[in-house]
């Protein structure tokens, strides 16, 4: 697990990673392979604003390298809806850091990483990552609140697990998804917006697919969320 990572040392690692060559450049999503599945869910809700802001505020005490993770997933969505579509310009969903719960209130999507699940507002009921979106009398009509932490409860409501790297990303990239509009799907596992997974079964990031970018589309077209 690469918790000890500092912020500045991912922050390069990024700026290196995101300028290569088009013909090096990362893919952000990945062709649908599995038809056990054909349709995701959709909510009954939907950005209606040229641009998403997101901000994130992490615990004292969590490591730099959650508010980074956090932030990749809010990238990857982006990137994904961008190259999908073939529409560069549309699809803006940021994330930038915040250094109190206050400052959050001012943005469109607030990202809390607490140190463990029994900070999470909704505890005891909530024992693992989870989204809730609202509406308000904002700009934007939606107040959405993202609740992750790298310590959570096994579905067994026995077991803490530290989170590996691969599993905590898998929970933000899922909740970003949440975000945006997407449901659960109805397999219970092996999906990226399955409602349940198993940290001992899948030990890699599960992908953004085809699936979910074709649910975005029919949701908000090609041309991103206004």
């Amino acid at each position: 697990m690469y918790r000890k990572l500092s912020l500045f040392a991912l922050a390069a690692f990024l700026v290196m990673a995101f300028n290569f060559s088009p013909a090096l450049a990362a893919k952000y999503y990945a062709a649908q392979n599995d038809f056990t599945e054909t349709s995701v869910q959709v909510a009954r809700y939907n950005w209606a604003q040229d641009s998403i802001e997101g901000c994130v505020y992490k615990e004292n005490g969590v490591e730099n390298s959650y508010y980074v993770w956090t932030k990749l997933a809010v990238q990857k969505w982006r990137q994904a809806l961008r190259e999908y579509t073939g529409n560069q310009e549309a699809w803006s969903f940021t994330a930038r850091y915040v250094r109190s719960e206050a400052a959050l209130e001012s943005c469109d999507v607030k990202f809390y990483i607490y140190d463990t699940y029994k900070d999470f507002p909704d505890y005891p009921a909530r024992t693992g990552a989870y989204t809730s979106v609202t509406f308000n009398e904002g700009e934007s009509g939606l107040d959405a609140r993202v609740y992750l932490a790298p310590l959570v409860l096994h579905g067994d409501g026995k077991t803490e697990i530290d989170l590996p790297t691969y599993a905590f990303r898998n929970s933000a990239v899922h909740e970003a998804g949440h975000v945006l509009g997407l449901g659960h799907m109805q397999s219970k596992k092996g999906y990226l917006m399955s409602p349940q997974f198993d940290f001992w079964e899948a030990k890699d990031q599960l992908p953004i697919t085809t699936l979910e970018l074709d649910a975005l589309v029919d949701v908000y077209g090609t041309d991103g969320f206004d």
